[in-house]
């Protein structure tokens, strides 16, 4: 095994990233860097406009924007999935966190992005922002958000018995948006 010294590929800076850190930016320049199996690579990382006057921590999150397909929503009386159907009918921006988090957060956080999604106006790369590493790929996003729209359907008050449905959603984009 050989050990490699990565560097940001904008700067050259050396890079120390954290065990289980998938993406990061560099210290130095601010540049997205995604450590994927194929080795460094640059990812983009849009910054969300915030209220906060500065906010010192921002987090990253894999937003989808499209839709759920609700194929086949049955309940024990029966199918009353109107209130369902109504929620998911529109396209929407579905939110799953990228940092290292509980699942009882991933709940919590999760749930209330989808019922009341952001809305995201990019700004420019605040000045010192600090990003939380993301320990989340976007290939497990995509599972997540399946497990955040189950634990969603699952809390109606209607006893569900059924559930087959499907995301139709491209490529997820890391948004950094300011923590608390």
């Amino acid at each position: 095994m050989t050990l490699v010294v990565l560097r940001c590929p904008s700067c050259g800076n050396p890079l120390a990233p954290g065990d289980d850190d998938l993406v990061f930016v560099c210290a130095q320049c601010g540049a997205g860097l995604n450590l994927a199996d194929e080795g460094l690579q640059p990812i983009e990382i849009q910054y969300a406009q915030t209220n906060l006057a500065q906010a010192a921590t921002w987090r990253p999150w894999w937003i989808f924007r499209g839709s759920v397909n609700l194929i086949r929503r049955e309940t024990q009386g029966g199918n009353r999935s109107d209130e369902a159907r109504q929620f998911w009918a529109q396209p929407r921006v579905m939110s799953v966190p990228a940092w290292e988090v509980s699942i009882t957060a991933v709940k919590q956080e999760g749930i209330q992005m989808l019922k009341q999604p952001p809305v995201l106006k990019a700004i420019p790369r605040p000045s010192g922002a600090r990003l939380t590493p993301a320990v989340v790929s976007a290939e497990d996003a995509r599972k997540m958000l399946e497990f955040l729209i189950l634990t969603l359907e699952a809390g109606r008050d209607d006893w569900l018995k059924t559930l087959d449905f499907q995301i139709e959603a491209g490529v997820p984009e890391l948004w950094a948006m300011a923590g608390e």
